[in-house]
């Protein structure tokens, strides 16, 4: 199968925003332009990352893609979960070491969600509109009151995106790439909601929980009723926000594609940097607007670091330090 460039390009650009949102997190209290930053991100980060996921999985659940997702994601999953809370145990001095697999640590449940959302692509695939039936799913789970527990509600809130991807990317690539125009539409659009967001920002307390989409309606403060219009119009910025980026996405191969084809090893490995330098004080320096500014553009050092041999390598052993392979079929 001839690898999407595109597709590799597109994951570069999440997960660099990825890492400057994780980056910026700790320090949102001390400056309001970096809210507005952290909002905008948040508002399309994670759902094109479910997108994307959704373009390269499979509808079948055949042995081969059961094996593919023991070997890829539920063994990765578990050998990172058991890592991740050991580490935070000792780098926090925790008074207890907690490891619970059903409540996936921090960065975690997305690689636990991938594993529920290829789990239930078969059964969605029964249905006529199953975009549709996903969209009453995500708006509906919050009423739910199981919030992180089996990353239940991200699961759900984030599944739409999955199946666009998983569908309609080829259709939707197509149609982006025969209108001219699509990068300067692109970047007028990425620029008038960030601007918008800036003004709104200031006039608005925004409860970031929105955007996490882990919470219920009621752990929110609102009603269920309120709780679909907010996350229906959450849904439509996040899918004008990932249309734009992806207009503005090149097809060709440049010297960042490589970072998005490791993209998966610098998520998993990034959140350790980002708690140690939470554990050590770092984050104490960071009083004044100018330094604010250098630590997003040094975060972006990040990928190359991490998308190196050594980076791919490290992350390889975390994610299977056993080297537990099931049998592969043929």
């Amino acid at each position: 199968m001839t690898r999407d460039i595109g597709l590799d390009n597109f994951k570069f650009l999440l997960i660099a925003v990825v890492v400057i949102g994780h980056s910026i997190e700790p320090i949102l209290a001390r400056f309001d332009w970096l809210k507005v930053i952290y909002l905008f991100i948040y508002l399309f980060h994670m759902p094109m990352f479910a997108y994307a996921s959704g373009v390269v999985s499979t509808k079948e659940l055949d042995s081969r893609a059961i094996s593919s997702i023991v070997r890829k994601l539920i063994i990765p999953y578990i050998s990172l979960e058991v890592i991740y809370s050991v580490f935070d145990f000792y780098l926090f001095s925790r008074a207890t070491l907690n490891i619970s697999p059903l409540v996936p640590y921090w960065i975690l449940w997305y690689i636990f969600s991938l594993v529920l959302w290829r789990l239930l692509l078969p059964f969605f695939n029964q249905f006529k509109f199953p975009v549709v039936l996903s969209l009453a799913a995500g708006l509906a789970c919050g009423i739910n009151t199981f919030d992180y527990n089996l990353s239940f509600s991200r699961t759900f809130v984030f599944l739409p995106f999955f199946l666009i991807g998983h569908y309609h990317h080829s259709t939707i690539v197509k149609i982006l790439r025969n209108y001219t125009f699509r990068k300067h539409v692109g970047a007028a659009l990425m620029s008038f909601v960030f601007i918008a967001l800036w003004f709104i920002s200031e006039n608005f307390n925004i409860n970031f929980g929105w955007l996490y989409g882990s919470r219920s309606y009621s752990s929110l403060g609102t009603s269920w009723e309120l709780g679909v219009l907010y996350r229906s119009a959450i849904y439509a910025l996040a899918s004008i926000l990932g249309l734009a980026l992806l207009a503005l996405t090149p097809s060709a191969s440049n010297v960042f594609t490589q970072y998005g084809k490791s993209s998966l090893y610098i998520y998993v490995l990034h959140g350790f940097l980002m708690k140690g330098l939470i554990a050590f004080g770092f984050y104490n320096l960071i009083n004044e607007d100018y330094k604010a500014v250098i630590l997003i553009f040094s975060s972006l050092i990040l990928l190359p670091i991490l998308s190196s041999r050594l980076g791919v390598f490290l992350g390889e052993q975390l994610m299977n330090p056993l080297r537990i392979s099931p049998k592969k079929v043929r």
